[in-house]
């Protein structure tokens, strides 16, 4: 923000040394955010590579001398990296902190599977078209394949730059076939961008939530199949099922940061029926999909009730419960 202020109120060694400060406690956040989660988990979150990146920057400065300029004074490309690339690098740190962009990227992904045939047809579209403004423009006016394509392009968005327009009828007749296709085919893929996000919104505390506890449990070190173990450990009468009282002791023995009402709304999102109890199948599908049939199918061998032996950690779990129990 100092380079929109002309004069700017810090110059030289003092901004930069600043700039290395605020880089140097973002690198501290991210080492220590690395020693607290399995190195497997920190290298696949996205968050931390955004976080990884807004940190290599303090590595150009220093080398740079802190000065921003290059040796001649002038704005060369270090200097550009660092005045325009950085300010970006800072901003998607922040990503993490909106928990609707992940609403976002959830309505890209059930929209993508339609979008890539879409896609397709429209570029052929274009490539149609600019072939046939190749072919009937005069070359002083599009004189090459590639000025036909940004013709073609900018009629079907209906954007229009001004910088190029055809100067035949028949290239006049293309464009307008053009403009009134693109703006007919557009609302497609329009279309169906909003419909997903309408349904994710709709459906979005579910999501949020399933995203959240998912989370908590891959921080709090426990997968998808130590869920059936956990299950068993806390169903008191045996009955496969948790009511809301021993789900609660479940998830407060997990220390997965979820409170009260947190608790409640975690126990009636899987407790789709009901019924005032779920089971693990329900738990598993739910936040695991991916492994549920691994868990469940044939040949899972990890299904509640084959009588599968608890290693040690489970036994100091199943203590742990039960004193969990008596408070």
């Amino acid at each position: 923000l100092v380079h929109f202020f002309e004069p700017p109120p810090l110059g030289g060694v003092a901004e930069q040394g600043l700039q290395v400060a605020i880089e140097t406690v973002f690198l501290l956040e991210l080492v220590t955010r690395a020693m607290a989660m399995p190195w497997r988990d920190f290298l696949l979150d996205v968050y931390n590579l955004c976080d990884f990146a807004s940190v290599l920057p303090v590595a150009l400065r220093v080398q740079r001398g802190l000065s921003l300029f290059g040796d001649d004074g002038l704005c060369d490309v270090g200097c550009s990296a660092l005045v325009g690339v950085v300010p970006v690098l800072r901003l998607m740190r922040l990503l993490r902190r909106f928990q609707n962009f992940q609403l976002l990227l959830k309505a890209y992904s059930l929209a993508f599977e339609a979008l890539p045939v879409i896609l397709f047809i429209w570029a052929l579209l274009c490539l149609a078209a600019a072939a046939a403004l190749y072919v009937v423009e005069p070359r002083d006016n599009v004189p090459t394949w590639i000025a036909a394509m940004w013709l073609s392009v900018g009629s079907m968005t209906t954007l229009g730059f001004g910088d190029a327009f055809p100067v035949t009828q028949a290239g006049q007749a293309v464009i307008m076939l053009l403009v009134i296709t693109g703006i007919l085919y557009t609302a497609i893929p329009v279309g169906i961008i909003g419909g997903a996000f309408s349904a994710v919104w709709h459906d979005r505390d579910r999501i949020l939530l399933t995203q959240r506890t998912r989370k908590r449990l891959k921080q709090a070190g426990y997968t998808a199949r130590d869920i059936p173990f956990l299950f068993q450990i806390f169903d008191e009468d045996c009955d496969g099922l948790l009511d809301l009282e021993e789900f609660k002791r479940m998830v407060e023995f997990m220390k997965v940061g979820f409170h009260g009402h947190r608790v409640v709304e975690l126990f009636e999102l899987f407790d789709e029926d009901g019924g005032g109890s779920i089971d693990d199948k329900e738990f598993v599908k739910a936040l695991f999909p991916q492994s549920y049939y691994e868990i469940y199918g044939p040949g899972g061998g990890e299904e509640a009730g084959e009588g599968v032996r608890m290693d040690h950690s489970f036994a100091q779990a199943d203590v742990s419960a039960e004193k969990v129990a008596q408070s």
